[in-house]
């Protein structure tokens, strides 16, 4: 039976630990795996049941105005874990980096959503802000142009979370 790489690291820090008598609680490979499970959980959550509950209860303002606040401390959240999950790759696989999917996973995931953040939510958040003083009467002619802009969010938002899961799945 061929050994498990990941186990007989975990073995060797475990026996350091133990000769060292020094205790480490949580490994930047726990810690990491327990962030991004935090932040992938809770984009899943946000996009399957929290949105779909706000725009059933509330009007389309008031909800697109919490979901604005919702996806802005997401995308926040996930920068942090990101930049978690970077380090801990680094730290285990140093000069074979780049030969790992997981380092690939994290640049796509940090790439889709500094985009998403930075370039469709803004267009998505000028948007809103034009046509709220009258909305109601507007969206429903701005609605081609809206709806693209969120379309293309939402697209970027779901594909930010599969690569996550095809992310934690390779750890």
């Amino acid at each position: 039976m061929k050994p498990n790489l990941r186990n007989s690291r975990t073995l060797s820090k475990l026996k350091q630990s133990v000769g060292n008598h020094s205790r480490e609680i949580v490994s930047i490979h726990q810690l990491s795996k327990i962030a991004m499970t935090f932040w992938l959980g809770g984009s899943w959550m946000t996009i399957g049941v929290i949105f779909p509950i706000l725009f059933k209860a509330l009007d389309q303002i008031t909800a697109s105005n919490i979901a604005g606040q919702i996806l802005n401390l997401n995308a926040y959240i996930g920068i942090v874990c990101l930049l978690m999950a970077l380090i801990e790759v680094i730290v285990n696989h140093k000069l074979s980096i780049l030969n790992t999917k997981r380092f690939w996973y994290i640049i796509s995931m940090g790439t889709i959503l500094i985009v998403n953040y930075f370039t469709i939510f803004p267009v998505i958040y000028n948007l809103r802000q034009r046509i709220s003083g009258i909305a109601h009467q507007i969206i429903a002619v701005q609605n081609n142009v809206f709806d693209f802009w969120h379309s293309l969010s939402t697209l970027a938002f779901i594909a930010t979370c599969i690569l996550g899961i095809l992310y934690l799945v390779d750890m």
